[in-house]
């Protein structure tokens, strides 16, 4: 039988595991957004500092 510490402990690193898989899927979402929202402006800089504002 698995003592209840090691339950507690297994429970926590998967949590940790399943936030990484998260935080790894949301920035490779905004990577990708943002590498095609700059092929399809024309613009070469990837920062996006560069853009006007229009009111």
């Amino acid at each position: 039988m698995v003592q209840r510490n090691h339950v507690i402990a297994i429970i926590i690193i998967v949590l940790f595991v399943v936030l990484a898989a998260v935080a790894f899927g949301i920035w490779k979402i905004v990577h990708t957004v943002r590498r095609d929202l700059s092929v399809t402006s024309g613009e070469s800089s990837s920062s996006g500092e560069s853009r006007d504002i229009v009111d």
